[in-house]
């Protein structure tokens, strides 16, 4: 496999741009090329990144071109149109759809088997429309999912017992928006069971999901965007991308009979390694956290399905691991 190049698309933005800035400074790649429609927005934002390369160990940040991308490169996807205060993720649907289905086609007229990383928001209902778009085989193409608003409920949880964030494994699951959901069933803190640790309370929790879904609407009302979150998230699972040995993290992919789900792309526990995304299946789950991932699932369906997309994205897996194989 080559030294690979991570292309960001719509890195004129903010979310574009602090991902480049995330990857280079942490690292995680050498060569990191930047798309934008704007031009010279984006010509200043590579040099203003590769200026600040200049303690990394010759990393290079530059304006990329579709034409560059080779096999197994990593694009990610950023580019659409903002989420407005007031609106919810699942608003900006219908405009950013159209975006992507266009930037794929620019991605895949190389005919290269790519991975391809969904940031674009209302983010699982765009990771659907992508792997549609592109005919890669579903391991290829996912989105981060709920791997933000889990970095928050760790960081919520981390400060209410007086502990480091990394000493927390719980999971934000299901649609990165309304309806997703705290599995804190299977939650521990550094091994020990949630509502076993010391200072733990029923309270703690119990407006646990409201508060983290808040949280993002009230950082759009307050700067009109979130991205330093998102950046650095996008940096860890491009990270984990590069290793033989997955990571666990909740991106989103396609589901087809996990968790008794089927033809929807939806945040899950998932191991993410140089191979792509495997959705890891069998997570425990109490009754009625079951309950809010099925409900879950439900409403993105019925949201792809009101773009009128009729073939299902597992209907299209077969042709295209032959495409891209």
């Amino acid at each position: 496999m080559h030294n690979r190049t991570v292309f960001i698309i719509g890195a004129g933005g903010m979310v574009g741009a602090t991902a480049a800035q995330a990857l280079a400074l942490k690292e995680v790649v050498s060569d990191i090329a930047l798309i934008d429609i704007a031009e010279a927005l984006v010509r200043g934002q590579a040099m203003d990144l590769d200026h600040a390369t200049a303690h990394t160990k010759g990393v290079r940040v530059r304006v990329g071109d579709y034409s560059e991308i080779r096999e197994d490169d990593i694009v990610i996807i950023t580019c659409g149109i903002p989420q407005q205060p007031g609106q919810s993720r699942l608003d900006l649907l219908e405009t950013n759809a159209a975006v992507v289905r266009e930037v794929v086609r620019n991605v895949m007229a190389q005919g290269k088997p790519v991975f391809i990383l969904m940031v674009a928001n209302p983010v699982d209902a765009l990771t659907y429309v992508a792997l549609q778009a592109s005919g890669l085989p579903k391991e290829r193409v996912f989105g981060t999912g709920t791997t933000l608003d889990t970095a928050r409920l760790k960081v919520t949880l981390a400060r209410a017992l007086h502990v480091s964030a990394q000493c927390v494994e719980a999971y934000i699951l299901g649609e990165h928006g309304d309806t997703s959901f705290p599995a804190l069933s299977s939650a521990t803190i550094g091994g020990v069971p949630l509502k076993l640790f010391p200072g733990f309370t029923p309270q703690l929790v119990a407006t646990i999901d409201q508060d983290i879904r808040a949280a993002a609407y009230q950082i759009i009302e307050a700067k009109r965007a979130t991205y330093y979150g998102i950046g650095h998230v996008i940096a860890s699972v491009v990270e984990a991308m590069l290793h033989e040995r997955a990571s666990i993290l909740p991106v989103c992919s396609l589901a087809a009979g996990e968790y008794g789900l089927s033809d929807v792309v939806i945040g899950l526990p998932s191991l993410v390694s140089s191979r792509g995304v495997q959705i890891l299946d069998h997570c425990p789950m109490s009754d009625r956290e079951q309950r809010q991932l099925a409900h879950s699932a439900d409403v993105l369906k019925d949201v792809v399905q009101g773009l009128g997309s009729k073939k299902s994205a597992t209907a299209l897996a077969p042709a295209v691991h032959a495409k891209a194989n």
